[in-house]
């Protein structure tokens, strides 16, 4: 099923939020998000910005593990970085990946952003959000991605047009 605008194939809302209908997406069309609200509702929004060397700072955890490919285009290690609740989700996503994709490894774009890249109130400034591709760089997977991110728990999933983002509250 290729999920839109509404929750089930007929395109109807979705159940309360915070209900599990079971009736979650196997993949994503390109310009959608799950649930189809949007993303401060679900996660909440950014409380700060985090900055190195805070105390929030040093509640973040590194996510790095062999089945995950980490971009870190800033050489700073900042994409390593991320909430434990990310983390976790994360990891579930890649163990999804290796599963679905044989030889093909989970890739993250961007996690916490400590560069300003992002928009003024995204939750990557608090490591809650995270951008990821498969490791063959091969767009024709987003949408399975996408529905892999669902499956794995991720509180909120958009299939972007280069890229899956997901959220944590």
């Amino acid at each position: 099923m290729l999920f839109g605008s509404g929750c089930a194939e007929t395109g109807a809302p979705g159940p309360p939020l915070g209900r599990d209908s079971g009736a979650r997406p196997a993949a994503l069309a390109p310009g959608t998000h799950f649930p189809p609200v949007s993303e401060a509702r679900i996660v909440g929004g950014i409380s700060t910005r985090v900055k190195r060397g805070s105390p929030a700072f040093r509640r973040l955890v590194r996510g790095a593990t062999p089945s995950i490919v980490f971009k870190d285009e800033e050489a700073t290690g900042a994409d390593l970085l991320m909430t434990p609740r990310l983390r976790t989700r994360l990891h579930e996503l890649a163990r999804l990946v290796t599963r679905e994709w044989p030889g093909v490894r989970l890739r993250v774009t961007e996690a916490w952003d400590e560069d300003s890249e992002h928009g003024e109130n995204s939750i990557h400034y608090e490591g809650r959000a995270v951008d990821v591709t498969t490791s063959d760089r091969d767009r024709r997977k987003l949408g399975r991605l996408a529905g892999l991110a669902i499956q794995a728990g991720f509180d909120w999933v958009s299939h972007e047009r280069d890229h899956v983002h997901a959220s944590v509250r």
